[in-house]
């Protein structure tokens, strides 16, 4: 009797450790209860974007794992012609309901790009941790923010873009990564927002 006791508490032990066990690895959203990526399909993220394939690829490299992902895009602000001045577009990229990613494109004339780079990327990240690549007359990123100023009118102290991609909540990439990803993001809304806003002037912007 005195063993078939001691097996049952063994047993009772057991199954009270497998539970305990299993219970953590939900809090904790483990395998086997982590909840499988969402698919970012090319088709569905924002066109203000631009080129659907490579800034799908870029989310799937920044993003973290969510079991869906939604975009909502707009352009509150068309410039219709050379004589506007205004433009305004922009895309907000959840997971699960929560913002992970904002972009926006806005119409901007600064005296010396580094009067954008306080007002503008300072609002998101100290200019001290962004690191400078190579697009527009002046771009900088970081692994949580990267941002583009771009020529959008050809006559003299034109208007410019400005072009700001934003990380919200980080993936599981390495800081080189995620920068390397913004950059991607970055360079193809501020390709987008150039041909939208009809602009004439060079991009001086690449894919």
């Amino acid at each position: 009797m005195a063993s078939t006791r001691t097996k049952s508490l063994l047993a009772g032990g057991a199954a009270l450790l497998l539970c305990l066990a299993a219970g953590a690895l939900y809090a904790l959203g483990l395998p086997p209860f982590k909840d499988k990526k969402g698919e970012i399909k090319a088709a569905e993220v924002c066109r203000t974007l631009g080129s659907p394939s490579s800034s799908a690829a870029a989310l799937q490299r920044v993003l973290p794992d969510r079991s869906s992902y939604a975009f909502q895009d707009a352009v509150t602000d068309p410039r219709r012609d050379d004589r506007d001045s205004s433009y305004s577009a922009s895309c907000f990229v959840n997971g699960d309901g929560k913002p992970l990613v904002v972009v926006t494109a806005e119409m901007a004339q600064y005296d010396k790009p580094d009067a954008w780079v306080k007002d503008v990327v300072e609002n998101h990240r100290p200019a001290s941790s962004v690191r400078p690549f190579s697009a527009g007359d002046r771009a900088i990123a970081s692994d949580r923010v990267a941002a583009v100023y771009l020529p959008c009118a050809a006559r003299a102290s034109g208007p410019h873009l400005s072009v700001v991609a934003q990380l919200k909540q980080p993936g599981g990439a390495d800081d080189d990564q995620l920068r390397k990803g913004l950059i991607s993001l970055v360079r193809n809304a501020a390709l987008y927002a150039h041909q939208n806003a009809k602009c004439d002037a060079p991009s001086e912007v690449t894919p």
